[in-house]
């Protein structure tokens, strides 16, 4: 393997943990351009600049994906491959690579056995030459950014979404690129200079995590096509619908809601899983969400030469990074928590990390009355007014913006810290991700575009369910 086990050149850089607003396309300056895109592009290096050696970006922290090494080079990628197909530019910077980090895995499984790219036998790139090959995308985004033609507004149609569709994707790397990071051996990882934690807990503990009626009333949801930022095709279309009324929690659901369902067995009992979510139990092997750490020697979800790593350990205490410890056992009980960069004592207001099997099955746990919000529900929870072209609908775009958005921490917040909406609910925007009820589909109106044409569709397969990342009255829909 063409590896170094030597430092990492991308610790060297002192990065700062700032997001900029995203660009207006009704009108922004190639300058303000320039300068989302170099943020984008040094946020994505900022991610990885915690690693402490060359050799783990040729670990599979996770078996379901592949080795770091191959999210560092794939945004540069599809920048390549998209102002390409739009006719920016004419010519490759490197074929193979444009190629082989085209792709990632099979997305559409939770249990894809690992393939010849995972396994370990692959001969990556070494990370100099990808570094270089980032160097040189960057000098040709660059250049296509200061002298090509650009008119506005900048809509779908024009061949510089392709842009910012690139930009994007490399944002929503960050967060894909996180959360393989926190699945790496804790000694392997350092936090980078300038990295910023929420506080582990408000003023005053969360308590009680009650419910709030939410009247019936009419809901419209869906990206205007004419919004002057850029947006995902599944974000299109256009829903107006009556919500009956209903109850939610006004906190996200905390570490310390589910560690009441830990401790009544719930990964143990069958009844409260779906067939599928079961099955998922059985394979992981999953005694309790991703980023807790216990000393019970869990198996980890790591593959290839990772395959045997716990992170839960059993013997030799919890890897916790210089943290203070008393033989790596947590505050208020067994369980510590994996942050980005650090093992931490377990931060029992943030909300808790699970996939939609876990939300499920707690839910199930709770008793019948109990589900996940719908969409529409979500909606109507956040109050929002139907939406508009105005620009400063979006949270994002406003100065009085008080949410866990564009960065304001590098890790989820106590679910108390940041001030509620007026119908009395948390953190309905920003944070994490809020799993919801519904299958993954188009809005009404949805189309493809012909830069991406599957972005989205080979998910519309009645398997895949929402998964919400609300930065704005607009939302952000995916799947997982």
């Amino acid at each position: 393997m063409p590896v170094n086990v030597g430092d990492n050149p991308l610790a060297r850089k002192v990065y700062q943990f700032k997001s900029l607003q995203p660009c207006n396309l009704n009108g922004c300056t190639r300058k303000e351009i320039r300068e989302y895109f170099e943020n984008t592009y040094d946020l994505d290096e900022f991610v990885f600049a915690g690693i402490k050696e060359e050799r783990s970006f040729y670990l599979c922290p996770d078996r379901l994906r592949l080795p770091l090494i191959f999210y560092v080079a794939h945004p540069a990628t599809l920048y390549i491959n998209k102002l390409l197909l739009a006719g920016l530019i004419t010519k490759r910077v490197n074929r193979h690579f444009e190629a082989l980090f085209e792709t990632g895995v099979d997305e559409m499984s939770w249990d894809d056995t690992e393939n010849y790219r995972m396994g370990g036998s692959y001969q990556w790139p070494s990370l100099a030459k990808v570094l270089e090959y980032r160097r040189q995308v960057k000098e040709v985004v660059i250049d296509v950014i200061e002298n090509a033609p650009l008119e506005f507004p900048i809509t779908q149609q024009s061949p510089w979404w392709s842009l910012f569709m690139g930009m994007e994707h490399e944002r929503i790397h960050l967060e894909t690129s996180s959360v393989l990071i926190r699945q790496l051996p804790a000694g392997s990882v350092q936090k980078p200079t300038n990295w910023i934690y929420a506080p582990t807990q408000s003023s005053k503990p969360a308590g009680l995590n009650e419910l709030i009626t939410v009247p019936e009333g009419k809901v419209t949801f869906g990206k205007p096509v004419d919004f002057p930022s850029y947006g995902w095709d599944n974000e299109y279309g256009r829903v107006d619908m009556n919500v009956p009324r209903f109850e939610a929690s006004k906190y996200l659901i905390t570490n310390s809601d589910f560690l009441k369902f830990v401790d009544d067995g719930g990964y143990d009992k069958e009844e409260f899983w779906s067939a599928e979510g079961w099955k998922w139990v059985k394979y992981c092997e999953a005694r309790h969400p991703i980023f807790w750490v216990c000393q019970d020697g869990c198996k980890s979800r790591c593959g290839a030469a990772l395959a045997g790593y716990s992170h839960c350990r059993s013997s030799t205490g919890v890897e916790r990074n210089g943290h203070a410890s008393v033989n790596g056992v947590a505050n208020n009980g067994k369980y510590c928590y994996r942050a980005m960069y650090d093992v931490i004592d377990m931060p029992w207001d943030w909300p808790v990390d699970v996939n939609y099997h876990e939300a499920k099955a707690f839910c199930k746990w709770k008793g019948p009355d109990y589900r996940l919000p719908t969409e529409a529900e979500h909606n109507r929870m956040r109050g929002d007014k139907a939406p508009s072209t105005d620009i400063l609908c979006d949270p994002v775009y406003r100065k009085d913006t008080n949410h866990n958005i564009q960065l304001k921490y590098g890790s989820s917040n106590p679910v108390n810290l940041l001030p509620p909406t007026a119908l009395g609910f948390y953190d309905v925007y920003g944070n994490v991700w809020d799993w919801c009820e519904d299958h993954f589909n188009g809005l009404p109106g949805f189309e493809v575009t012909y830069l991406y044409n599957d972005f989205s569709t080979p998910c519309f397969d009645g398997r895949h369910t929402m998964i919400m990342q609300v930065v704005s009255e607009l939302s952000s829909r995916s799947t997982l």
